[in-house]
């Protein structure tokens, strides 16, 4: 009597890379709906958070500025 055999249990494991969507046919988001898509995102917020969020980033990114010219500076020392 013969036990049926698995012909795949010699083969090697392969990653499952998924199906890449922008390799089929332009299944891919186009940056247009991209804009669309942020555009609604933005308009649902309120002016006054909107405002708050944008002097929140600009504070920050001045700070960040701050600390790379130090950080610049104390290499030029060294």
């Amino acid at each position: 009597m013969s036990r049926p055999t698995d012909e795949t249990a010699g083969d090697l494991p392969v990653k499952d890379t998924g199906l890449n969507l922008s390799g089929m046919g332009g299944l891919q988001e186009t940056s247009t709906t991209r804009t669309m898509k942020s555009r609604q995102a933005v308009s649902r917020i309120s002016r006054e958070e909107l405002e708050d969020r944008f002097l929140r980033l600009h504070d920050e990114n001045i700070l960040l500025k701050q600390h790379a010219r130090k950080q610049e500076d104390k290499i030029k020392r060294l």
